[in-house]
């Protein structure tokens, strides 16, 4: 799921010589899948809650499979978009399932487990741009069918998945105001996530970077929040989730707002990615705490992704469509600030 993600960002610059689009235009390719994963988390909260977890999974990895398909023998723009949003339908239902599995199973290191499941989806993705910078010229179909068919191996394994996510009797069906605030605040870090990493290159390159070194930078971003998810599993369990969350909030912003300084962006993008390592797992952990035994509460959080995922690139590439790439990190970091301020209200509720 990682590889084919971040392989996005990279591709940009093939997909307007593939298919003839302006840049603007291609950047459209993430808002297209994270439409679709919107679409696949709405469905995958209902079939977790009825039927055996397996058959999410396996089901997601199916979807994820054939999607692939379809991108690799995408012969005009349209075919490509509906392939990207297939896969992006396979992978919300993944992106729920598997993180509810993992938020609501027993032990005190659940928030120590998340952040190594979240990293194996980063270790993924550190792949991804390199892939693209060597191969995606003039084997991008084969990159796409070779994933397609990673997913279809997989499904199998998925058979010994055992349970059902817990819910609350007569738990409301509107969430509450601190669900509110956590939805707010993973709509605003999914977009700062998949923006960075959908935009960096191209920012980069406005820089001055040859296209191969600027790809190497996006895929340092992606081993940064690999490391620092895995990092996380050293995390003392008497580390409250909040004040992780909220220090890597702050210092993420940080560093994107230094990202705008030519000198220090490729070093500032790959601090970025260490800070915001734990936010999304552990966030998921914290507000699970919170409301013990209903899944129904951190089920919101995955259309919140989603979301984050379709309006934040979209957002950007706004920007730079009026105003050029350069402006990409000092929207990043204004983001942040807001999602910082969010997380910052949920300590205040109780």
């Amino acid at each position: 799921m990682g590889l084919v993600v971040a392989a996005y960002g990279p591709l940009l610059e093939h997909l307007t010589l593939r298919f003839g689009v302006s840049l603007p235009v291609a950047g459209a390719t993430i808002s297209v899948h994270f439409t679709g994963a919107l679409l696949g988390v709405l469905i995958a909260t209902r079939s977790m809650e009825r039927l055996p977890a397996r058959v999410t999974v396996m089901v997601g990895m199916g979807i994820v499979s054939l999607g692939c398909a379809v991108v690799a023998v995408a012969f005009i723009w349209p075919f490509f978009l509906a392939g990207a949003f297939v896969i992006g339908l396979g992978f919300g239902a993944l992106v729920l399932g598997l993180n509810q599995l993992v938020a609501y199973s027993e032990g005190p290191r659940r928030a120590a487990l998340l952040n190594a499941l979240n990293g194996a989806y980063s270790a993924g993705a550190v792949a991804g741009p390199i892939l693209v910078a060597a191969f995606a010229r003039d084997h991008f179909a084969l990159l796409f069918l070779a994933a397609g068919a990673a997913a279809l191996v997989l499904i199998p394994g998925a058979t010994g998945i055992l349970g059902r996510l817990p819910v609350a009797a007569g738990s409301s069906g509107r969430p509450a105001l601190l669900v509110v605030l956590f939805i707010c605040a993973f709509i605003l870090y999914v977009g700062i996530e998949n923006g960075t990493a959908g935009w960096m290159t191209s920012h980069l390159e406005s820089d001055g970077l040859r296209s191969q070194d600027a790809a190497t930078v996006t895929s340092g971003f992606w081993l940064a929040l690999v490391i620092g998810r895995v990092l996380m599993t050293l995390m003392p369990a008497r580390v409250p989730e909040p004040v992780i969350v909220i220090t890597g909030a702050a210092v993420a912003t940080l560093a994107l707002l230094a990202a705008s300084i030519q000198p220090l962006a490729p070093w500032a993008y790959v601090a970025a990615g260490l800070a915001l390592a734990p936010i999304f797992p552990t966030g998921i952990v914290w507000l699970a705490k919170l409301r013990p035994g209903d899944s129904r509460a951190t089920s919101w959080l995955f259309p919140a992704a989603s979301i984050g995922g379709i309006a934040g690139p979209g957002v950007i590439g706004l920007v730079i469509a009026g105003f050029g790439v350069g402006w990409a990190p000092i929207v990043l970091a204004a983001v942040g600030v807001t999602m910082s301020a969010a997380f910052w209200l949920a300590t205040r509720l109780r």
